[in-house]
């Protein structure tokens, strides 16, 4: 008897389940490696790229940060120079000048902080790089300059009250000055009165022509007497300055002094038979009695 076998349906399932994990294994076996190494590679290059430039960001800031410091330091220089010589009242040109010179520069210190400062906030901004503490640090210079700004501002008013105070000096040394020179005329006027005298010389008609001198008494011209008018005319005479001029000229064969003179205060110059000129030895005595002086001369 013939015995028939068949194969069991199970086992026709297990082929179809080893056929499938070929197919899967063979499509494993074609992944593209190649693919992920470079993806790799462009994630890596791009996080290269964001540290340098987070490191070149952070160089710059702190580059700015040192100059803000010393610009700030060379600003407190400059303040506490500025107000020692506000305390200290110095009102001369020069140091007005230095002073707003100084201000000025100290002015250009601050508006140059402000714009580095203006210039890191955007672009820390636009990199989008948050470094702990930075803002804090960007907020404390804020404060510096905001502080820099108050303290010059008192300065300016400080200087303001000495520019005040020094054209009220100058007006009064200006009132001053006038006065002085006001009173300084008038002195030298007075003095000039003091030391002024005149002179005239001449023959009688000479002076009699010029109303100086005059005849007085006798009858029909005879026995009168000549003498100086007293209402002379005082045109006639040279004015002089008597600390100045102790010799008066004549030149004639005599000479007699009319008016009032101490005899012991004056001399008769001669030049052989003339009269030359009439010194006066103590200017001081001559001119005391009178300031005219009136001498008659025979020619």
């Amino acid at each position: 008897m013939k015995v028939q076998t068949t194969k069991p349906k199970n086992q026709k399932n297990m082929k179809k389940i080893l056929l499938a994990a070929v197919v899967v294994i063979m499509a494993s076996g074609c992944h593209d490696y190649k693919a992920d190494a470079d993806k790799l590679q462009q994630e890596k290059t791009a996080l290269n790229a964001s540290v340098s430039y987070k490191d070149s960001t952070i160089t710059a800031f702190l580059s700015s940060f040192n100059e803000i410091e010393n610009n700030l330091a060379a600003i407190e220089i400059k303040r506490a120079t500025l107000a020692k010589s506000a305390e200290n009242g110095e009102l001369k040109g020069t140091q007005m000048e230095r002073i707003n010179e100084n201000i000025l520069s100290i002015n250009e210190l601050i508006k140059e902080n402000k714009q580095k400062i203006a210039s890191l906030t955007a672009s820390l901004k636009k990199s989008n790089v948050k470094v702990h503490g930075f803002e804090a640090i960007i907020a404390k210079l804020n404060l510096q300059i905001e502080e820099k700004d108050k303290q010059v501002a008192d300065l300016n008013t400080q200087l303001a009250e000495m520019n005040t105070k020094v054209e009220k000096l100058n007006t009064d040394v200006s009132t001053l000055t006038a006065d002085n020179t006001t009173k300084q005329v008038f002195i030298e006027e007075q003095t000039s009165k003091l030391n002024q005298a005149y002179y005239t010389t001449g023959t009688f008609k000479e002076l009699q022509t010029k109303q100086v001198m005059k005849k007085t008494g006798g009858i029909l011209g005879i026995g009168a007497t000549k003498k100086v008018n007293s209402d002379f005319n005082k045109e006639s005479f040279t004015a002089i300055d008597i600390t100045k001029v102790q010799t008066i000229p004549v030149d004639a064969k005599d000479a007699k002094l009319l008016t009032t003179h101490p005899s012991d205060s004056y001399t008769i110059e001669h030049k052989g038979n003339m009269v030359n000129d009439i010194l006066i030895t103590n200017p001081e005595k001559f001119w005391a009695a009178s300031k005219y002086l009136v001498v008659v001369t025979d020619k």
